[in-house]
């Protein structure tokens, strides 16, 4: 296989920490209460104290590349300030200079679901126009300062999922269609903005779009299943990759808009800057298929098949069967369907439409976890998940896709956006709890050394065993 970039990722809202150290901002992320008592993002992986260990981590596994996000709040405070705070850019250039000289290449996500609390209550955040200029200002900062060093930049974490659930990525409660969709457009000018400012800053740079590319089965082969699971795919996956790689909404979605008296106010500007950002790649993120159904099932037909199922709060998929499960899959702890094929069909489906270079952005298994007597994990299920779904890359490359990498989520245990810490992805293990912050020692997990030597060998060992 032709070489490509192994790696994995991190969030800041998830991982950092520090929430109001060194001038940091108060973020939508840092006020959020969580339900059924989840620990709050106040201090997470605690990496603002401890990046430099857990960068010698991933060098130590061979990482050729790491993805991490900016705190917006971290650079400008208020998420407007004239001027960026330079200890939060003193922060960041410590991160990039750290995985420079470990031949690491650094991607940056500019917003994962943080923005300043200060825009949210000053003019409704996304619902403003102001909104897009404050995030260009900030997004336009750091294409300046990171000139040369930062060789990927994604604007945006999963808009895709925006109208899905506002109140969790954008901080908006309670909106009517109407002002959902007009947010969601400001987000997606604001993307356009940012693909023109750093082509113009810093040319060697790559920028592009990120889907949370929804793999959407239909539940039976009833012409109606099939077609309610088209009509999902197209308005969750397709619609969105055209506005940002094509630079225009489809027909199809604004007639949907229009029955529905959703349609935003989309200005000629906004049509010439949405046409002129010329996305380099596209990035995606995966980790189960779901089964659509154009009536749902009744509820006690769901009870009797599927018991207790383990809700994902606020799902981010359209369950129009509520919790109905695909059969011929097996599933995570969580309940999310393992099916490897199903990141070969969306990478397939991808570049055969948009002909983009692809960078898997994440990709990965949760599971509850606990050290044992030798303060060792032993997930041989994160092992089976990660070499199963590796092998549909390599498929993929093999039929002609061109990957620029794969990157796991996440990179080490972090806060997970809805299941507190309780819900591990990493590599290696942080000794904390939900509301014990007890050591937060790093340890690293079977998974680390057997992905050591994935990279070593650029995916061609994927055997199980590993030493331990």
């Amino acid at each position: 296989m032709e070489k490509i970039l192994w790696g994995s990722s991190t969030n800041a809202q998830q991982y950092e920490g520090g929430w109001n150290e060194d001038g940091k901002g108060a973020t939508i992320a840092d006020v959020r209460v969580l339900k059924n008592g989840y620990s709050d993002f106040k201090t997470a992986s605690d990496a603002y104290h401890r990046y430099k260990e857990d960068i010698e981590l991933y060098a130590e596994m061979g990482f050729t590349v790491y993805r991490f996000s900016m705190s917006w709040a971290r650079i400008f405070p208020t998420g407007n300030n004239s001027e960026p705070n330079a200890k939060g850019l003193a922060f960041y250039d410590t991160i990039v200079n750290e995985l420079i000289e470990k031949g690491i290449t650094p991607i940056c996500t500019l917003y994962a679901y943080d923005l300043p609390v200060n825009l949210l209550e000053e003019y409704g955040g996304w619902l403003d126009r102001q909104c897009i200029q404050d995030y260009n200002h900030y997004a336009s900062t750091i294409f300046k300062h990171f000139k040369g060093r930062i060789k990927y930049y994604v604007p945006f974490n999963e808009p895709n999922l925006f109208h899905l659930d506002s109140e969790y990525i954008a901080g908006n409660k309670d909106l009517t269609k109407k002002q959902l969709w007009q947010a969601e457009h400001h987000l997606t000018v604001a993307y356009a903005e940012a693909c023109i400012a750093c082509h113009r800053i810093d040319p060697q740079a790559k920028i592009g779009p990120n889907s949370a590319f929804q793999m959407l089965y239909p539940a039976t082969c009833a012409p109606a299943d099939c077609l309610a699971a088209a009509e999902s795919y197209y308005e969750t996956n397709i619609a969105y990759l055209d506005i940002y790689c094509r630079g225009e909404y489809p027909k199809y979605l604004l007639n949907k808009l229009d029955k529905m008296d959703a349609l935003p106010v989309i200005t000629k500007d906004d049509e010439k800057k949405m046409k002129e950002a010329k996305p380099d790649y596209i990035s995606s993120t995966y980790y189960f298929s779901s089964l659509v159904r154009a009536a749902p099932l009744p509820k006690e037909d769901i009870e009797a098949n599927y018991p207790e199922p383990k809700q994902f709060q606020g799902a981010l998929v359209q369950y129009r069967s509520g919790e109905e499960l695909n059969p011929y899959t097996d599933r995570t702890e969580w309940n999310w369907t393992i099916d490897p094929a199903g990141l070969y069909i969306q990478l397939m489906e991808i570049y055969q439409r948009y002909q983009l270079p692809i960078l898997i952005l994440e990709n990965g298994i949760a599971h509850t976890e606990e050290l044992d007597s030798d303060n060792k994990i032993h997930d041989d299920y994160r092992i089976k998940y990660l070499a199963d779904h590796i092998k549909k890359v390599k498929e993929a490359i093999y039929d002609g896709v061109e990957i620029i990498g794969y990157l796991t989520w996440s990179a080490i245990d972090l806060h997970s956006t809805r299941e507190g810490f309780v819900k591990r992805y990493g590599f290696i293990y942080i000794d904390r709890e939900e509301h014990d912050l007890r050591s937060l020692n790093r340890y690293p997990k079977k998974s680390f050394y057997w992905y050591k030597r994935v990279i070593a060998s650029n995916g061609d060992d994927l055997s199980l065993e590993i030493d331990y």
